[in-house]
């Protein structure tokens, strides 16, 4: 099973267009190595609840969900087809494994069998409509 790396804030990294682009590609949020800017400045990875553990996800935090996190959902389940809070119940309610496994499953592009990018409307590697995607 390919590795997925979910973030802090329950996004899963694969999905992301910074994770799969050929250049500049992102390590994941957890990793040391290239991410973009606004990765970098996450508000989320730096946010004083995590006490110096950037790692920790958002679900165990007594203040979740927060408004940084709320506002991050609302833009991902409106855009791009995918909720935070959603994610968490999920792995709250069949542990990470069988979590990833699922993610594996509902975003693998049925065109060639790559994981879909979750910011973009067509398979960045074969062109296929992605049907997660909303459209604006």
């Amino acid at each position: 099973m390919e590795s997925l790396i979910v973030s802090p804030c329950g996004l899963v990294c694969n999905l992301c267009l910074g994770f799969q682009r050929p250049n500049n590609t992102c390590v994941g949020c957890n990793e040391s190595g290239y991410k973009p800017n606004h990765c970098v400045n996450c508000s989320i990875i730096h946010c004083p609840e995590k006490l110096g553990d950037p790692t920790l996800l958002c679900n165990v935090c007594e203040q979740y969900p927060c408004r940084r996190l709320k506002d991050l959902d609302k833009r991902y389940r409106t855009k791009y087809g995918e909720s935070l809070v959603e994610n968490f119940i999920r792995i709250e309610r069949m542990g990470m494994t069988a979590f990833k496994e699922e993610v594996i499953k509902y975003w693998t592009c049925s065109g060639c069998g790559e994981l879909l990018c979750a910011h973009r409307d067509v398979c960045l590697h074969c062109g296929a409509p992605n049907p997660h995607f909303h459209h604006h």
